[in-house]
């Protein structure tokens, strides 16, 4: 795409993500009071504050494009962001992870044990909320959470022993199934059954656009001195992309990487061609590429332009 439309495609993006974020916010709100029991509303509040949003705005984006209305796919949009929260406010325990979103974890600020609950009780509620769209739709929540829950699991575990021709099966576990079930849950607003397929491609495909582009950046940062050590999954990322992808170690590593990235890319637009044409079709080609892009600015790396 030319310099101008891809300035174009851009700003319809920050458009339209931040038209949609103004839609899931309050709903969001309300949700976490909903899901919690006494002495749990704050703890729920502060799991789900902030974000990106990412998850909900591709749900709601896809069922748009498929043409529903944006509140048909509210509640599925914000059912896919509490799953999202509640698995990071975990993870950030097992992890000991200190900052979230640019703000202390809840599990610093409430106590483990009231986030640890906090954070179980949304999993059924969400699920609750995608009961309205269908069996289709409440068997791919719960398949999403454990996918994602393996995911972990592996990653804490097991990362440091898996072969590197695993790295993209844990990716697709980890992130992968989340944006997965976005896209999914938006064509299942729609009442769109017949475009699961194609969607449910787009979506692990931007998830491996999103998880590889940031275990790339993250080891740039490390082999740049910004970092003091990898964690497991990162070092796997460095045997896939030195085994797999057939990259020396350091700077042509990464390279490869978003090569890679760049291909994934590509394949989650191609994904779409059975959508009508017009602005959301548009914006959901250019997502990939929009997200990725943003998230190497701040590591001076570029993901390789669509030719």
């Amino acid at each position: 795409m030319s310099e101008a439309v891809h300035a174009e495609v851009y700003q319809e993006i920050v458009e339209e993500w931040r038209r949609v974020r103004l839609l899931i916010e309050p709903r969001l709100r309300a949700a976490a009071k909903d899901a919690s029991e006494a002495g749990l509303v704050e703890v729920s509040e502060y799991i789900l504050r902030g974000g990106k949003r990412f998850r909900g705005f591709l749900t709601v984006l896809v069922a748009e494009a498929l043409g529903a209305a944006p509140e048909q796919a509210l509640d599925a949009a914000v059912a896919i962001e509490m799953v999202h929260s509640a698995s990071l406010a975990i993870d950030d325990i097992i992890d000991k992870d200190q900052v979230r979103r640019g703000l202390p974890v809840a599990w610093m600020v409430h106590g483990i044990e009231k986030t640890v609950l906090a954070s179980l009780l949304m999993i059924p509620v969400a699920q609750s909320m995608v009961e309205r769209y269908g069996v289709k739709a409440l068997g791919r929540v719960i398949r999403a959470w454990e996918r994602t829950v393996r995911g972990e699991i592996i990653d804490y575990l097991l990362a440091s022993r898996l072969g590197p021709q695993r790295y993209v099966e844990l990716v697709d576990l980890k992130t992968g199934s989340l944006f997965q079930l976005a896209a999914a849950l938006g064509a299942l607003a729609a009442g769109r059954d017949d475009m699961l397929p194609s969607l449910e491609a787009y979506g692990l495909a931007l998830g491996r656009v999103y998880q590889i582009a940031d275990d790339a950046a993250d080891y740039h940062a490390y082999m740049e001195g910004r970092r003091r050590k990898l964690d497991p999954s990162e070092r796997l990322f460095e045997k896939w992309a030195t085994t797999v992808l057939g990259a020396s170690p350091g700077m042509p590593a990464v390279e490869a990487a978003l090569r890679y990235v760049a291909r994934q890319a590509r394949e989650a637009g191609n994904a779409l061609r059975g959508l009508p044409d017009g602005r959301r079709k548009r914006v959901l080609q250019a997502i990939p590429w929009f997200m990725v892009e943003k998230l190497l600015e701040e590591s001076n790396l570029q993901l390789p332009q669509e030719t």
